[in-house]
Order: C-alpha cells, then structure tokens, then sequence
C-alpha cells in the first residue's frame, strides 16, 4: 500500500498556473520518514507535536509569516527549507507533479478539476508500476471540496477519467482521504513539495538573491525534485 498526500498552488491573476503536487510513500517507509520531518520541527521548534505553533509551510518560512514572524534571520528560514528539500529528494520519497495552464483551458474547464484528474492519472499509474494500490490524503480546506474531490475520484473508479483518451483507475482504492495540515508531517512535506514547483516556475530566470537562494538549492547534485518515473 502507498500513501500519496498532496497539495495544490492555485492560480490568480498575477499568475495562470495551477499546480498539485503529491508525496507518494510505500507503508514500509512512513516512519522513517516522519521521524526525519519530526526531526526538523524539534530542532527549529524544540518540540514536535502536532499542533498548528510546529506547522512547516514554505510559503510561512520564506515570507517570515505566521509562527515564523519572529524568525529575521533569512538564511536560518532557507536552511529550513533547504533540509525539507533533502527529504523530498529522497529514494523512498516519490514525487507527482501536476501543472496547469489554465489560459489554454477551453472556457467551461476548471484547472481544479483537470489537474486533479490528470493528478488521479499519474498516481495511479504510480501505483501501478509498483504493483501496489494507493490512497489519497489532501489537506482539509473544507467540507464542500472535500466532498468535490471524493465524489470526481470515485466516478474515476467506475467509469474511468474524462480526457478523450481517458484511464481506468483501478489502483487507488476507497476515497480520498482529508485532514488538517497541521496533524500530518506528510501533508507538510507536500505542501513544500508544492510551493517549491510553483516557486521555481515563476521565478526560474530571477536573478533576485532571495529567488536564488533557493534555487541554488535546487541545482545541487543532492536535490532531485523531478517527479517519479512509472517504471519501478
């Protein structure tokens, strides 16, 4: 059994594309791997509870937002993300990138919609190739796009996906699963996995100082934040 937490970026205005980004772990690693977040929040927090005062979001780190306010010292929020990005880079730790452009969709399409049915694709598919089944756990925003995205899953378990050349989804089991980001390390992890695709898409030709302290991190020989070949 895999376990794939993910998020999503959404788009505005100022900037079209809408991204969801997935974290897929195999039951054998969840511990090994919760211990390693649950490791960072000790060592910037001196605890690890799970409460929203020990919460990892990248936009919060970066922006010096929320329970980070206090945090001045930018280099010390970049070593944060830095040592998530280690973990995402992980072997044990797969990775699914789903991005839209939602100026091409035709006008009666959601970018929520088709990315995550293109998101429902890939992990299955994911799954597969592992010759395993999964289980989709998202952040609880609320009720209503709980229920939106576990009734579309479920019509992608009966009748297959809506793209003209549509997939059955037959390796990911019940529903899609919801709680709050804060009571889950994975659903953190997902969420930086998340801010990181859509951070570097936006500003991937910046040559702003702050823009490259992260992206230097990410052309490091150690960070590997491609997303996961379906091959096993």
């Amino acid at each position: 059994m895999k376990l794939i937490f993910f998020d999503e970026a959404k788009n505005d205005d100022a900037y079209p594309h809408y991204h969801i980004g997935g974290i897929c772990i195999d039951e054998e690693h969840l511990r090994s791997t919760e211990e390693k977040i649950s490791a960072v929040a000790e060592n910037a927090f001196g605890n690890a509870d799970l409460i929203r005062e020990t919460e990892l979001h990248a936009a919060e780190i970066y922006h010096r937002k929320n329970h980070f306010k206090s945090w001045s010292d930018f280099s010390a929020r970049i070593a944060l993300i830095d040592e998530m990005m280690r973990i995402l880079s992980a072997q044990e730790v797969m990775l699914i990138d789903v991005q839209i452009n939602a100026g091409k969709l035709w006008g009666t399409q959601s970018p929520e919609e088709v990315a995550f049915m293109f998101f429902c694709e890939r992990s299955n598919d994911l799954c597969r190739a592992h010759g395993s089944v999964g289980m989709l756990i998202g952040d609880r925003e609320s009720d209503r796009v709980a229920e939106k995205y576990a009734t579309s899953l479920s019509g992608y378990r009966a009748a297959g996906t809506n793209f003209e050349h549509g997939r059955n989804i037959e390796n990911l089991v019940d529903s899609v699963h919801f709680t709050h980001s804060h009571l889950s390390r994975f659903l953190q992890l997902a969420d930086i996995y998340t801010w990181l695709l859509q951070f570097r898409n936006r500003n991937g030709k910046s040559m702003n100082a702050r823009h490259q302290a992260i992206l230097e991190i990410w052309a490091r020989s150690d960070i590997d934040l491609g997303p996961s070949t379906n091959s096993k």
